[in-house]
């Protein structure tokens, strides 16, 4: 297979497994050899095995591959690859089973960088920002409340975050919008240069059960502040 003749896409996707942590795949699209590769296979004495209704073989490195369609390759680790498989067979849950998850995923997907995440993930986002403010009473009784988040960031004209917080009800997201304000006051005691000038630079408020926080840098102020462990624990 020649990649720069061949290959039209590739996807590379991680998620999170039970038994195996965060697991990556890749998903290749393009014009391939198929009866070249078929022949390489039973030329070499490649044994595939079977997955559901599909043949996943060895690859060279350690990983595995299988042929969704005739224009498409998955391939990665074999855990990663059978877990995959059995997602799109429905012999396991999907990303298409979290409603919460795909609805929150319509308004930020065209944002040059973004993220979703569901109730754990923005419980553990939360307490890295909140500091020492997700300690408090009020915060334990918000967690509990807590829905899902989404972010997207976008750099046309110096740089523009925005990230949602979606809380079940418009007292919880007020609260949260309360606590997070009182954890910035907080940080901005041990803030170096650039993560102050971030920290002023932040508008939090809270709308129709949702906790609002929102950031515009110009694009040298946003450079200093890439390698800040605020930036890390608000993109992680």
């Amino acid at each position: 297979m020649v990649p720069d003749r061949d290959l039209e896409q590739i996807t590379i996707a991680s998620f999170r497994t039970k038994d195996h942590g965060i697991e990556t795949i890749s998903i290749a699209q393009g014009t391939f050899p198929r009866k070249k590769i078929n022949l390489k296979i039973v030329k070499q004495k490649i044994k595939g095995k079977k997955v559901n209704a599909a043949v996943v073989y060895p690859m060279a490195g350690g990983m595995s591959m299988t042929f969704l369609d005739d224009w498409t390759m998955l391939f990665g680790d074999e855990a990663a690859v059978r877990a995959a498989l059995e997602a799109r067979d429905n012999s396991a849950h999907s990303l298409n089973a979290n409603g919460d998850v795909t609805d929150m995923m319509a308004s930020v997907e065209q944002g040059t960088i973004w993220s979703v995440l569901d109730a754990d993930g923005t419980h553990t986002m939360l307490k890295s920002i909140l500091g020492q403010a997700s300690n408090l009473a009020e915060y334990e009784t918000v967690k509990k409340h807590l829905k899902g988040s989404r972010y997207s960031l976008d750099f046309g004209s110096g740089v523009d975050f925005n990230l949602n917080v979606i809380t079940s009800d418009n007292i919880t997201a007020a609260t949260l919008s309360s606590l997070l304000k009182a954890g910035i006051l907080l940080k901005k005691l041990d803030a170096s240069g650039p993560e102050k000038l971030a920290l002023d630079g932040t508008v939090v408020d809270s709308d129709a059960g949702k906790l609002v926080v929102r950031f515009k840098a110009d694009d040298k102020s946003f450079q200093n502040l890439l390698d800040s462990p605020m930036f890390a624990a608000v993109t992680h």
